[in-house]
């Protein structure tokens, strides 16, 4: 539980970095209103339009949303986090390293987490906080690794490029 509460904190920290881009987008600043305000289903619909659309912030969102809703649709987020993490959004990544690492939603692949958790760390888009919380996370998963599984996450994370979905 204490697993997820964290992963879940860190998720929101991550978010605020995109605050500035979600104002750009009124949907999603509407799906975050909707959301604060306690209406899941309104948050979910809304980012569901945009993420439908291969916009891969809302795809975060939308995973974001349907992880922490009750009940919790993980399945269904690890498939938006993945579509996300694959174009480039670094809070996607950030949260498939952290279900690679603790096997929440998804078995536990330390190699995987390591990958995506440097893909993450090297967004311009995370600020201060948000690097330190990857970094914290990379620290953590090094441990668990072999000097040749880190070789190899790293060239994977190195050969990592965004393909956009449109």
């Amino acid at each position: 539980m204490r697993r997820f509460i964290r992963t879940v904190m860190i998720a929101v920290l991550l978010a605020g970095a995109g605050d500035a881009a979600l104002a750009q987008t009124p949907s999603l600043a509407e799906a975050e209103t909707a959301y604060r305000q306690g209406d899941v289903g309104k948050a979910i619909a809304i980012a569901r339009a945009a993420a439908e659309q291969s916009d891969p912030q809302a795809q975060a969102l939308l995973a974001f949303y349907l992880y922490t809703k009750v009940p919790s649709e993980p399945a269904e987020a690890i498939a938006w986090w993945k579509r996300a993490a694959a174009q480039g959004d670094a809070e996607a990544q950030f949260m498939l390293a952290t279900q690679y690492l603790y096997g929440l939603a998804i078995p536990a692949d330390y190699s995987a987490a390591y990958t995506w958790a440097l893909i993450a760390s090297q967004s311009a888009r995370l600020s201060e906080s948000a690097r330190n919380e990857v970094l914290k996370l990379m620290a953590e998963i090094r441990v668990r690794l072999t000097p040749d599984a880190i070789k190899a996450a790293q060239e994977a994370a190195l050969g990592f490029r965004a393909k956009p979905e449109r």
